[in-house]
């Protein structure tokens, strides 16, 4: 969706944002107070710390992935929380804040961090260090769907964040392994649907292969919860 349409459905997706019209309890609930969330968090100037220091480490390179925005750790640290899984698997990272809002709800998860450039970004050690005894490394990404799908085993339901798609052909491997659970239960967090068309290609393609659940976007970042016993409905949003 581009910018023109974005301000023109403003009003209509505010109206939404504030509960009205939304009759799922679960969608109700998931949007007022994890979306929509205004109470502060323990973590979040924590949060707020790193990504200034990162900004700092970094504002003398030429070319460089976006950082994170505030805003947007702090949602993706909230929709982490909510949920609360035991392990998490992220595609992408840059600079290493958007795995910092994931781990920060709790010390007991694990993350699988599939991230190919990691050594195109050297902060990226400075500020993983703390969380090193949480996190699998992977430059491979099948690899890494298998060494989490054999982690989490049948008990529990994929957790993915996918920041971004490092390297071209990422996406056809993603939906091989995505599409059958969007069929029977993930929770799948996407981001930068705006600013990559192959991101979006791939939050469309992983929309269309739900029967049931919900998904919740502003068409820069996107939440698609899978199965759940929800009936199958798309929330476009503000927030």
């Amino acid at each position: 969706m581009g910018r023109i349409r974005r301000y023109r459905t403003a009003l209509s997706r505010h109206h939404r944002s504030a509960g009205y019209g939304i009759h799922s309890p679960f969608a109700f609930n998931f949007v007022l107070n994890v979306l929509r969330e205004r109470l502060p968090y323990y973590c979040y100037a924590d949060l707020e710390n790193l990504r200034k220091a990162v900004i700092s480490a970094t504002r003398h390179h030429l070319r460089h992935p976006r950082i994170i925005s505030f805003k947007n750790a702090k949602l993706l640290f909230r929709v982490t929380n909510y949920f609360g899984p035991r392990r998490v698997l992220q595609i992408g990272t840059s600079y290493g804040v958007s795995s910092v809002a994931i781990l920060g709800y709790s010390r007991k998860m694990r993350l699988a961090l599939y991230e190919p450039n990691l050594d195109r970004y050297p902060v990226v050690g400075d500020v993983l260090k703390p969380y090193l005894g949480q996190i699998d490394f992977f430059s491979d990404l099948e690899m890494a769907l298998g060494a989490y799908e054999r982690e989490i085993g049948s008990d529990e339901e994929p957790f993915v964040v996918i920041n971004d798609l490092p390297l071209t052909g990422d996406e056809q491997a993603i939906v091989r392994w995505l599409e059958p659970l969007m069929r029977s239960g993930a929770v799948v967090v996407m981001r930068n649907l705006s600013r990559s068309d192959r991101m979006k290609a791939l939050w469309e393609r992983l929309k269309a292969s739900m029967t049931d659940g919900q998904t919740f976007t502003n068409e820069k970042m996107a939440v698609l919860v899978a199965g759940h016993k929800l009936p199958l409905q798309h929330f476009f949003l503000w927030f």
